[in-house]
């Protein structure tokens, strides 16, 4: 499992107390209603003194016991503190004051993932996330919430494919509502990194913009720059250094021999064009160019299942070059459903879904060969996030 939570402080507190210690200023409360308690309390959380903020907060909600923002902020500091059941006693107060209050369900649900209540916290998230009434970035973090639940119950089931899916497509539909929601930045980075095989692009590209949106006081942004990213970026390295050729490249003699390629497929010489892509690929083992031109030259002069089988190859070749290239991956993933390829043609969509999360032909294409390759809960998960994004 990962090493953080859904847990964060609901996002309207902030202004909510401001405007009350604001309101109580102009009004002239005197100390005794916990207003400049929580007024306090917020700056103390703002700096990230913990310890201050739950002292403080604890004494608003004292002093005014009917002020639910107190006791969110309260129940919000414990659980980062780790003080579960300290966390638990405030949560349950705030219930009985504003049981249908977003803020709490949403502290509800946190707690019941922290202590494995895990179809309660999902139940609670799923409320949240289906209000449409709720602000776009409240059901953002309801769903990101709904994909770390799932992820840990992955973590129980290690057979349960169809989870990580699902978890994927949580944290997916999260960053369509909000695109720097940190929990789904993260933990669908640390999916990328760990539950699929060498989705290393995707994962570095999500953990830079973790990164680039999430203060440096956050201890997961500190290992993230200082571990994750040189990590990622080292395997991405080393991945095309293992390419055979690799340190062996002559890039001009390549560049020559795509411009004679391009001259050669523009007059209409179809197999001399494939001979020079052919030898561009053979000059600079690693030229995307190179690979994708060589791949359209034999579907062109060879209609045969040998031809396609060398296209795909060509193909996947260019893929690997170049992970983030969607609509080559979209290319080879037919060319693998055209040779019965099932398992491969799904590897090729979910990757291009990686770099273009909403596209629909490659969403459709992974359910098919989803479904073709015998893993038909997945294909559900799909379908049910296809549906989803073509509803927006």
């Amino acid at each position: 499992m990962t090493s953080s939570s859904p847990s964060s402080a609901p996002s309207r507190t902030l202004f909510a107390g401001l405007a009350l210690a604001a309101l109580f200023a102009v009004s002239g409360c005197g100390k005794s209603d916990g207003s400049g308690e929580y007024a306090d309390a917020m700056k103390a959380y703002g700096s990230r003194d913990l310890a201050k903020a739950e002292r403080l907060f604890a004494k608003s909600s004292t002093l005014s016991q009917t002020n639910v923002d107190a006791l969110v902020m309260l129940a919000a500091v414990r659980l980062q503190l780790g003080e579960m059941e300290a966390a638990k006693d405030a949560v349950a107060s705030a219930v009985a004051l504003a049981p249908n209050d977003v803020d709490v369900i949403e502290l509800q649900a946190q707690v019941a993932w922290h202590v494995e209540d895990y179809p309660r916290a999902r139940s609670l998230y799923l409320r949240l996330a289906a209000d449409r009434r709720a602000d776009v970035a409240l059901r953002s973090r309801a769903l990101a919430g709904l994909g770390v639940v799932d992820m840990a119950l992955a973590d129980r089931d290690k057979t349960a494919e169809w989870l990580r899916d699902r978890a994927r497509t949580e944290f997916m539909q999260a960053l369509a509502l909000d695109y720097r929601n940190a929990s789904a930045l993260y933990h669908l980075a640390y999916l990328y990194r760990y539950s699929y095989e060498a989705y290393n692009e995707g994962a570095l590209s999500l953990y830079k913009r973790f990164s680039s949106f999430t203060p440096v006081v956050d201890e997961r942004v500190k290992k993230v720059r200082k571990t994750f990213i040189p990590e990622l970026t080292a395997a991405i390295d080393a991945s095309i250094a293992s390419i055979p050729g690799a340190s062996t490249r002559n890039a001009t003699a390549a560049a020559s021999a795509i411009k004679r390629a391009e001259e050669a497929w523009k007059a209409g010489k179809y197999k001399t064009a494939k001979l020079r892509y052919d030898e561009a690929l053979k000059a600079d083992p690693l030229s995307y160019e190179a690979a994708c031109g060589l791949a359209a030259a034999w579907l062109k002069t060879d209609t045969t299942a040998a031809g396609q089988r060398k296209a795909y190859e060509c193909y996947r070749r260019a893929c690997r070059l170049k992970p983030v290239a969607t609509d080559t991956h979209i290319a080879a993933a037919k060319l693998a459903s055209a040779l019965s390829r099932h398992a491969s043609a799904a590897d090729l969509y979910s990757r291009a879904i990686t770099s273009r999360p909403r596209d629909l032909t490659a969403i459709d294409g992974l359910i098919l060969s989803l479904r073709k390759s015998g893993n038909g809960k997945s294909a559900d998960v799909y379908q049910k996030y296809r549906d989803a994004v073509a509803r927006k």
